[in-house]
């Protein structure tokens, strides 16, 4: 497997889910009339959106771990690959979910409060960003895929 392609891939992935969660943030917060920072404690999202946040958040990196550690030193690099790939999209879809939901309550009470823990997902899924150095520290590889994998992508 090409690993210049392989991140390439990744990092399209992770871009178009990026650019879809931003996108809608943008474009509620232009169309909304509103941005207030009252508690409405009628509104249910208001206290549903933090907690779906936290889960999402620590949810993402409980299972990306745990998917991770199951990938066995053994297996061939392009299976320890797609293992990654899908941890990795499972990781992104646990931040992003509470996003959309956190950017639709705003949209439903012009809250400040969802608008802010959305903007927070974003930039934090943003930074989730893949490279080649962070797939070398979580993979478990051995010296010779280490080797390979950054022959491959220095070329």
């Amino acid at each position: 497997m090409e690993i210049k392609s392989y991140l390439r891939t990744n990092k399209i992935i992770h871009l178009a889910l990026v650019a879809g969660v931003s996108v809608f943030l943008l474009l509620s917060y232009l169309g909304s009339g509103e941005f207030n920072a009252k508690m409405d404690d009628s509104n249910p999202f208001l206290y549903l959106v933090p907690i779906v946040a936290i889960a999402g958040y620590f949810g993402s990196q409980f299972i990306f771990r745990n998917q991770i550690s199951a990938i066995e030193k053994t297996m061939p690099l392009e299976e320890k690959l797609k293992r990654y790939q899908s941890a990795s999209i499972v990781k992104y879809a646990l931040l992003e979910g509470p996003a959309f939901l956190a950017i639709v309550a705003y949209n439903t009470s012009g809250n400040a409060l969802p608008w802010v823990i959305a903007v927070c997902l974003v930039l934090y899924l943003a930074v989730q960003r893949p490279n080649l150095q962070k797939l070398l520290d979580t993979l478990p590889l051995t010296s010779d895929e280490k080797r390979k994998l950054q022959h491959n992508h220095n070329q």
